[in-house]
């Protein structure tokens, strides 16, 4: 075992060590369910958690004594179901058991939570576009998982069923609009939101929307509903 720790990684580990590790009592993840990055496997729900982030979702470091930091990925929402959604995914990623929402009642909102460092290093914000791409690339399942999770956090449709898709990241809605693409949905923009500085929207063209109800949709109810009663109100579906 040490001579291929000292092959890959170039590192003599003392025999002290090793032998704890494998009677169970210290760990060489060091108490991360996903010790690196390079360990991180492409899959829908890691895409969509990723998709999250970039929109509602969000992460931060707390103390958690003197000597450790704790590293958060979070999201914060009205609709349960997407917050639901969030936490068994977030869960998957991890291999723990699906995370539960708590309920907020000061801000009405719910909220889920989980800690780890790995994935706090692909996810604080900016995030790097191009650590992501393998992930959210990976297939169309992985890409659309990956849009669904953008649309449900950044985007509002009217009763017209426009869809309008916002973020402060230039960039990341000139990606989404690549990402679309793929499925036959067009957009225009990115445009400067006039009511918020800083802000930028895509515009999801009419003619595309019934390939965005069949390829990407909604997890939120609310906005999935809307949705479908504009398609059948127009004939589409």
């Amino acid at each position: 075992i040490r001579k291929e720790i000292y092959r890959k990684h170039g590192v003599w580990i003392g025999t002290g060590t090793i032998s704890r590790w494998l009677r169970g009592v210290h760990s060489p993840y060091n108490g991360r369910r996903l010790p690196s990055l390079e360990l991180l496997k492409p899959s829908e729900d890691l895409a969509n958690v990723i998709g999250v982030v970039l929109g509602d979702g969000y992460t931060y470091e707390r103390s958690i004594r003197k000597t450790s930091r704790g590293y958060v990925i979070a999201l914060e929402a009205k609709d349960k179901e997407f917050v639901e959604e969030f936490g068994r995914r977030l869960a998957n990623v991890l291999g723990r058991k699906p995370i539960r929402p708590k309920f907020r009642e000061g801000v009405g909102k719910y909220v889920v939570k989980a800690v780890s460092k790995t994935l706090y290093e692909l996810l604080k914000k900016p995030v790097d576009l191009k650590r992501i791409k393998k992930y959210v690339e990976h297939c169309p399942k992985c890409t659309a998982a990956f849009l669904r999770g953008l649309f449900d956090s950044e985007a509002c449709i009217g009763k017209d069923g426009h869809i309008k898709l916002y973020n402060t990241n230039y960039e990341v809605l000139v990606y989404a609009q690549r990402l679309l693409r793929r499925f036959g949905i067009e957009s225009t923009g990115p445009w400067p939101r006039k009511q918020k500085e800083g802000y930028y929207y895509i515009y999801i063209r009419a003619e595309s929307l019934l390939n965005f109800y069949r390829y990407i949709g909604f997890t939120i109810l609310r906005k999935q509903k809307r949705l479908e009663e504009y398609l059948k109100r127009t004939g589409k579906i």
